[in-house]
């Protein structure tokens, strides 16, 4: 290869990409001076720069003439057109096969499609080679900019980058539809890739779709915003502006054009950036200036240093790298430096505001990865980073969020996967750098300003390491990027601004640049007489060579002898030592001025998002929904809740419905069944046990999440409350599904809605018990171990294992009355299951289609029983037709639960409003010898049996003085006056779910603000 190229290499494919009309694929004519070969062989893809001006690459520049392997999703960043390797790979294959993918336009009700055969509505057919061939099939609106409207017959060759437009000012590129084809196999709407919006600060100018800057940043102001998708250009027009207004730095009287990066600055502290190549414009808050530590000092135990007089500063636009040993403080330190572990001694400055002064209005300007990973295994890539830019940017629209989603999609090269599940790290659906990639991008769509990461690249191969770091150093445009690595690799190391060296014991042994740091080092070697390998061979020097010299065993001296391998230099000798060369560099010359002016008028940012209380209403709706679909989506996709809903609850169902099938003789009736207490009994207990395993575990789950998301500061309250919600419709489900069984196994009739209702709100009562035990646990062990706990008091002190009047004298607080007669003891009066299982019961005496009807007719008579007499004729005259209407009522008889049911409400709307003649006349017995008395259909003997004992203690007349709860009877005492059982049950259930949602969020926003 005498040109320095593998063109002659046997099995080399060759592609050239330039201006020119003999180059293969001709490239815009914006990139002047631009052109590139590629080569490939086997799954390897070379491109090697042949212009006169250098290539970006993905964050690198490419100089003329040099070679450089390009990767999955890589992009080549040219004037006119951006190149991924994927488009690269797309144009070798046109050329090797000489095969032309094509697709064809058709108009339809909803406009352009595109369609992968010719029907009799396309009017356009498009080959994609190296070059494009655009040819109309029938008269048509649509022409190739610059190249006139296509006619029938004569097609149009020209290069991808052309641009596809109507009269209407519909435009797209070539490029686009190709790519699009690619992703969707042909098929899909063809729309427009211009955007046109207003931008504001002034919500009230603004419609759907326009972007709401944050309030108080800077002065009203009203733009217009126009820009082209796919050529990453447009044009911003100023409509009001009370302050001055620049684009890249040029004052903005009517209108500038813009580029892609281009910065339109609206005050000192705010700015968009126009990110074309994601399709969004993106508000930059400048708020944060630079990072500070003094003498920071941290000890998690007195007088043991977890960091030791850790002192720097970072300002904007800059990466640091914080390396050192395992056990050297860089977590420690991140933790610190991100507001959730305030230090034992020295400050943390933002723009010379104290953080932990300030904490709740700076920590939302910072935005920290750790370690463990926070990926919720049943969403898929793209749901990961939607819920996660809404969460911390809850101000935006959904459209803006998708948008942002994408663009990040983008910028991790995760497109290919971005509707694949994350799984667990075990199932091996995503690797070990997209898995890292797409951690890394949780916290890239929030509004922060200072990002950390800890061991972004820990476990990653070479090349994933590489992208992670190319990706943190794109967000460090205007950003302040710091991120703690092991052992990074030269490669990742040139890319970061400087570096903070931590020896054992969180002691600072370098701080500087990276190539500062190699010179440093290469030095001390040199005058301690450290030997070195890669010194002796003249190699590029690393991170490995500085720890080799830090971490030099003693054992070296006296010819290796030493077993024990103790270092020569502890850590406090490299402490002394740059300390002390750091005072003489810091009385030569003065330090080189920031390049960044300080933010000095207001240390202390304002509050980020828009104010008033509408705004804060829909950030908080954002929120509340976001949380709610993440935590539906975690479970209804779970394999376990699936199995839970479809074969738990329906087995328990069958289980106890077969068992507790049972009359005194003969075949199995309604009527007299002998179980139905002890069934509802088991109901309530079997929803109380869903309520408490669906939810034992999930804050637990969530912890990484919701240590992520920590300093976004989304409210407890809102998160609980969507974990309700989505837990809540999880137990409705399964509660449905068990009702329906058991109650068809028993025959139970009538009462299969309001039997539902009370399980799914026993199953949210235990929902909320097993939250509050989630969140303060530590294990998934121990929030299990608290589920019998919690079930079995409540399943002994119900009333049904035990009948209260056998249960210990000792629980009672007056045992000779309440034990004897139908009272409760104290402790049960605490516990909900009781409430549930008392609710059950009296809803199937009182609620059943029988009971129904004779209640609105004995309510009515007791209510003319109240007047005072002697009664109107026409009053007296309806009493007694109420009278007989019961008396006929009791006596009905049906052949069918659907007949009875119809009966007894016709008997019931006479007795309230017919005539003598009608209610006489009415046929309430059958000649049909299997006619059964409409009661049967409905009334179990044994809980009849329950709530006429019940009744029978609570109208007991030596109860008159001082009246009493009685379990299970109709009516409860409260205040001197006397409420329905089932609404004091209710109360109950619902305050002990509400307070224990309350206490969760109290925990939870505990949590949140501890920093020691």
């Amino acid at each position: 290869m005498g040109d320095d190229s593998p063109s002659e290499h046997p099995g080399f494919e060759r592609l050239t990409f330039g201006p020119r009309e003999e180059d293969d694929v001709k490239l815009p004519e914006q990139a002047e001076g631009h052109s590139f070969r590629v080569y490939r062989a086997s799954d390897l893809v070379l491109v090697r720069n042949t212009g006169e001006h250098p290539l970006w690459v993905r964050g690198r520049s490419l100089e003329s003439g040099a070679f450089l392997r390009m990767r999955e999703r890589q992009q080549i960043l040219l004037p006119g057109w951006n190149l991924t390797c994927e488009d690269l790979i797309f144009f070798l294959n046109v050329k090797l096969t000489g095969k032309s993918p094509a697709i064809f336009l058709a108009k339809t009700e909803e406009g352009l499609a595109s369609e992968r055969a010719r029907s009799r509505q396309s009017e356009v057919r498009i080959r994609f080679g190296l070059n494009a061939e655009v040819e109309a099939l029938r008269p048509t609106e649509l022409s190739v900019d610059g190249r006139g409207r296509l006619i029938p017959g004569k097609p149009i060759h020209c290069p991808h980058h052309e641009r596809l437009t109507d009269p209407a000012g519909f435009s797209t590129s070539l490029d686009v539809l190709r790519r699009r084809r690619a992703e969707a196999g042909g098929r899909f709407r063809l729309e427009p890739d211009q955007r046109d919006f207003r931008v504001s600060n002034d919500p009230s100018v603004l419609e759907s779709g326009d972007l709401l800057l944050a309030p108080g940043l800077a002065p009203r102001v009203v733009l217009r915003v126009r820009f082209d998708l796919e050529r990453r250009t447009g044009d911003v027009f100023v409509r009001e502006a009370e302050g001055s207004v620049t684009a890249d730095g040029v004052p903005v009287k009517s209108s500038v054009p813009l580029r892609e990066g281009s910065i339109i600055r609206l005050s000192r502290t705010q700015a968009l950036r126009c990110r074309f190549s994601e399709g969004i414009i993106d508000e930059e808050r400048n708020l944060i200036e630079s990072i500070r530590l003094q003498d920071l000092i941290h000890e998690f135990v007195p007088g043991t240093r977890a960091l030791d007089n850790v002192g720097f500063e970072a300002g904007r636009g800059e990466m640091l790298c914080i390396i050192g040993p395992s056990g050297s403080g860089k977590s420690t330190l991140l933790s610190v430096l991100a507001g959730q572990l305030e230090p034992s001694r020295g400050r943390v400055l933002l723009n010379d505001a104290s953080l932990y002064q300030n904490r709740l209005e700076l920590v939302r300007f910072i935005a920290y990865m750790p370690q463990e990973e926070a990926l919720n295994p049943q969403l898929t890539v793209r749901e990961h980073l939607r819920h996660a830019t809404a969460m911390r940017r809850p101000s935006l629209p959904s459209e803006e969020v998708g948008r942002r989603a994408d663009g990040i999609l983008a910028e991790l090269g995760l497109q290919a996967i971005a509707r694949r599940r994350v799984g667990s790290p075990g199932e091996k659906t995503l690797s070990g750098g997209e898995r890292s990639r797409l951690n890394l991008g949780l916290d890239l769509g929030s509004g922060a300003e200072v990002f950390l990461f800890d061991e972004p690249i820990s476990g990653l191969s070479s090349k994933d390491s590489e992208h992670v770091a190319e990706t943190l150093r794109s967000l460090a445009r205007d950003k302040i990027v710091i991120a703690s690595l092991h052992r990074p690799g030269a490669s990742v190391m040139s890319l970061f601004d400087k570096v903070l060296l931590l020896d054992t014991g969180g002691r600072v042994a370098f701080f500087g640049t990276p190539a500062g740091m190699i010179n440093y080092f290469r030095d001390v070697a040199a005058e301690l007489g450290i030997s070195h390998p890669s010194v002796a061979a003249d190699i590029p020097l690393g991170a490995d060579f500085v720890f080799d010299v830090l971490e030099t065993p003693l054992a070296h001296i006296g010819g290796g002898q030493n077993p024990s391998a103790a270092r020569r230099f502890p850590p406090s000798f490299w402490q002394d030592r740059f300390e002390s060369e750091a005072l003489v560099d810091s009385l030569g010359d003065a330090a080189p001025p920031s390049r960044i002016e300080r933010l000095g008028n207001s240390p202390v940012p304002s509050a980020h998002g828009p104010a008033g209380i509408g705004a804060g209403m829909k950030r908080a709706f954002s929120v509340f929904a976001t949380q709610f679909q993440r935590s539906l989506l975690s479970k209804v996709r779970n394999r376990g809740t699936l199995y839970s809903t479809l074969l738990e609850a329906p087995l328990l169902a069958v289980l106890i419905g077969v068992t507790l099938r049972s009359s005194p003789e003969g075949a199995y009736e309604y009527p007299t069944a002998l179980h139905l207490p002890a069934y509802l009994f088991l109901s309530a207990t079997v929803a109380m046990f869903l309520g408490l395993t669906n939810s034992a575990t999930d804050i637990l789950r969530d912890r990484p999440i919701l240590r992520r998301e920590r300093n976004s500061r989304p409210s407890p309250a809102l998160y609980v409350g969507a974990k309700f919600c989505a837990l809540g419709l999880v137990a409705a489900a399964q509660c449905l599904a068990y009702t329906a069984i058991g109650h068809s196994l028993l025959e139970i009739r009538g009462t299969i809605p309001s039997q539902w209702l009370w399980m799914t709100l026993t199953a949210c009562t235990g929902t909320g018990l097993a939250l509050l035990v989630s969140s303060l646990v530590k294990t998934e062990r121990a929030a299990l171990t608290a589920v019998p706990l919690l079930l079995v008091p409540q399943m002994l002190l119900a009333g049904a294992l035990v009948p209260f009047r056998e249960m210990n004298r000792g629980l009672f607080e007056n045992s000779g009355v309440e034990r004897e007669r139908g009272g409760t003891p104290f402790p049960s009066r605490f516990m909900p299951l009781r409430h549930a299982y008392e609710a059950m019961v009296v809803t199937q005496a009182t609620r059943n289609p029988y009971e129904i009807e004779r209640i609105r007719i004995q309510r009515r008579v007791d209510a003319i029983k109240e007047m005072p007499n002697p009664l109107e004729p026409a009053v007296a005259e309806r009493l007694q037709l109420m009278l007989v209407a019961l008396v006929k009522l009791g006596a009905a008889e049906a052949n069918s639960p659907g007949d009875a049911s119809h009966l007894a409400e016709k008997i019931t709307t006479l007795a309230r409003g017919g005539t003598r003649l009608e209610i006489e006349s009415i046929k309430v017995q059958s000649k049909d010898p299997t006619a059964r008395p409409i009661s049967e259909f409905f009334v179990n003997n044994r809980i009849d049996l329950l709530i006429r004992e019940a009744e029978t203690f609570r109208v007991d007349y030596r109860n008159e003085d001082e009246p009493r709860n009685i379990f299970l009877g109709l009516k409860k005492p409260l205040g001197g006056e006397w409420i329905e059982t089932l609404d004091y049950d209710i109360a109950v259930l619902s305050l002990v779910m509400l307070t224990s949602a309350a206490a969760t969020s109290l925990v939870l926003g505990l949590q949140n603000r501890r920093t020691r």
